[in-house]
């Protein structure tokens, strides 16, 4: 499973915190490999003595460079999008053959990605 932005975006806000981590749990409990990038990290990582949620689950993940920038271009002339951190991670999807958990479905339909919504 890749994680996106808005997942540790969720974990500062009280109203979503449980839900994420009872999923991210659940993942590990499925022994599922658990993926971001560091562009997708960049996005969401800002006070890390504040975020101590989101620093214990990078921890436990595996953290994946931004990747091919030629593919990366071509997914988003493709979706007809600049978001270059969100077709990062649909580039990752296909070449892992993960699925990618996000907050922003509409964005990784339109990118071809395989995805489920938070």
């Amino acid at each position: 499973m890749i994680v996106d932005a808005g997942v540790f975006i969720g974990l500062d806000n009280p109203a979503q915190r449980d839900v994420i981590v009872a999923l991210i749990q659940r993942l590990h409990d499925r022994r599922a490999t658990l993926h971001t990038t560091e562009t997708v990290l960049a996005q969401a990582w800002r006070d890390p003595a504040r975020q101590v949620a989101m620093t214990r689950l990078v921890k436990a993940m595996n953290l994946l460079p931004f990747g091919d920038a030629r593919a990366v271009g071509v997914r988003c002339a493709e979706a007809g999008t600049s978001d270059v951190v969100d077709a990062s991670l649909a580039v990752w999807a296909t070449v892992l053959d993960e699925t990618i958990l996000t907050t922003d479905p509409d964005d990784m339909a339109a990118l071809h990605a395989p995805h489920v919504s938070l």
